[in-house]
């Protein structure tokens, strides 16, 4: 298992190269990003360039924003025409910056739409977004997120309901992202719920619960549970999503040495 870091929290407030450049530094050796037309403005050859150069592989991108507002989510079929569309702008960005992978939100629930007609709705989108991705070679990372406090309105809020999408489309180049933040809040037995869906997932995220603030605050003890997962066999990235609460590069060293066991 490798470890990653997500720069659009930690140091969030640098210039994207520098973010790069910083987490190379604290002994990251995987960076991800979201949005590929927001934090980043330059081209997809440039943003390659620069992270080699700063000795770090960017491990994912995000297709949209988890309510829809960005690409217009997958739970609404009327607006189909428009994720697909970034979704093809994504994965061409992805394709030509070497970043294999890219993360997929569903949107929020559409008060107008059955539970079904959603389901039905995700489901084709995925499909359709799938073929995008083989033919373009990327993975996509499909993620439950937490409703209570971070996501309000998300459809997709269970590992299990997301592990079944996953099975269901039946492409390897369909993954689940576990994000133990996430999935704490909504559903709790962490490991549990991993091993039985460790076939289809392909990336997993973490943060503090309560606060998503360093992995080692908290209720969930990050250092047991990482040494369980690479037991069961994961040899993928373990991101770090979390918004730090002291100073930036302090706080990314200790959380490097909390989960490394040092």
């Amino acid at each position: 298992m490798e470890l990653g870091l997500c720069i659009e929290m930690a140091f969030a407030k640098e210039p994207f190269p520098e973010r790069m450049r910083k987490a190379a530094k604290a002994g990251f050796r995987n960076v991800e990003m979201w949005f590929v037309d927001r934090s980043w403005t330059g081209g997809p050859e440039e943003l390659a360039r620069l992270a080699k150069k700063s000795g770090v592989r960017i491990t994912t991108t995000v297709i949209g924003s988890p309510d829809g507002s960005i690409g217009g989510g997958l739970t609404n079929p009327a607006n189909r025409e428009q994720w697909l569309e970034r979704a093809r702008m994504t994965m061409e960005f992805n394709r030509r910056a070497g970043i294999a992978a890219t993360i997929v939100c569903t949107g929020n629930r559409v008060p107008e739409l059955t539970e079904k007609q959603m389901r039905d709705s995700v489901v084709e989108g995925l499909k359709e977004t799938t073929r995008l991705a083989e033919r373009n070679g990327i993975t996509l990372f499909l993620e439950p997120l937490n409703t209570p406090y971070d996501h309000p309105g998300y459809w997709l809020c269970g590992s299990d309901a997301g592990a079944e999408l996953c099975r269901e489309v039946g492409s390897e180049r369909l993954r689940l992202l576990f994000d133990c933040y996430h999935m704490q809040i909504m559903e709790g037995d962490l490991l549990m719920h991993i091993g039985r869906h460790l076939d289809v997932i392909g990336h997993f995220h973490c943060a503090g619960v309560p606060g998503r603030h360093e992995p080692e605050t908290g209720e969930v003890n990050y250092r047991f549970l990482v040494g369980e997962i690479e037991k069961l066999g994961y040899t993928g990235v373990f991101g770090l999503e979390y918004a730090p609460s002291m100073e930036h590069e302090l706080s990314v060293r200790r959380t490097l040495r909390y989960i490394k066991g040092r």
